[in-house]
């Protein structure tokens, strides 16, 4: 009677053969090798089918993460802008002493295949006993080291409206500006001074002047509380923002004081700070 043989066929399938008497003697061997390497294929079929699994799973849970990371939109930041000149023209105004008067380039922002970096024009009137703080990194802010009044120049790009287009100055909503000067990554916040609570309480759109950068021009008015020198407390101030458009980004003034001296006077003084900001168009 003849005995069949299990062994292993091209391709990776087994199968029974005859026996014949001269392999009768090898039959076990034959039997366990074959066994054997029947096994050996399967598990290595469903290593491989496991690995493929898990690297589709792998890829559709990066396609995901990447498409969830495309559609999110990055919080505003207020930073500051930067001068494009090595020295800013500081003019002293009658009646001498008083009032000084800031102009200055500021770097440009850079759109869709320009070669190289605009400037924007910029000037601005403040009490000349203010200090400069930011020459050394290249941006502008001042103090008044008796009052506590504060100047920044700062930029931030405007984001998308609903419609996946982009807002304007005049379009863009109020509370943007609160969330962009007061961002934690934002130049006031990294400065030193924590933000413990803010709120924009007013904003009005009025016509650019005439050689102005844009069409409109935006004046807001804010509230905060900041803590900063060892006070944990925290300090009312109040302030202003006067802002102009550039190539999609905003160019603005923030100037405020403590609360406890706005009316009596520190409010009068942003104001005339704010009211004299002026932003020409990038060259």
């Amino acid at each position: 009677m003849l005995t069949s043989v299990l062994v292993l066929l091209a391709g990776g399938a087994c199968a029974l053969v005859p026996h014949s008497p001269c392999v009768q003697s090898r039959r076990e061997v034959l039997v366990r090798t074959a066994s054997s390497a029947c096994g050996a294929l399967l598990l290595t079929r469903s290593a491989a089918a496991a690995t493929a699994a898990t690297a589709a799973t792998a890829a559709t849970a990066a396609t995901a993460a990447t498409a969830a990371t495309a559609g999110s939109s990055s919080p505003p930041t207020a930073i500051a802008a930067l001068r494009f000149s090595v020295q800013p023209r500081i003019s002293p105004l009658p009646p001498v002493g008083a009032l000084s008067r800031y102009e200055d380039e500021l770097v440009g922002p850079k759109t869709s295949g320009q070669r190289s970096l605009s400037s924007v024009p910029l000037r601005f009137e403040y009490p000349s006993q203010l200090v400069p703080l930011d020459r050394a990194t290249g941006g502008i802010q001042f103090v008044d080291g008796s009052t506590g009044l504060k100047v920044y120049i700062l930029r931030a790009p405007l984001p998308p409206d609903a419609d996946g287009g982009q807002t304007s100055l005049a379009t863009v909503p109020k509370q943007f500006f609160g969330k962009a000067i007061f961002s934690p990554e934002g130049s006031i916040v990294r400065g030193g001074t924590n933000i413990d609570e803010f709120k924009v309480t007013s904003s009005r759109v009025t016509d650019a002047p005439f050689g102005a950068s844009g069409v409109s021009r935006r004046r807001l008015a804010l509230k905060y509380v900041a803590v900063s020198g060892g006070r944990p407390q925290g300090i009312d101030r109040r302030g202003l923002v006067d802002a102009y458009e550039v190539a999609g980004e905003v160019y603005m003034l923030v100037v405020s004081a403590t609360a406890t001296k706005w009316d009596a006077s520190e409010g009068a003084r942003c104001e005339a700070i704010a009211d004299s900001f002026f932003i020409g168009r990038a060259g």
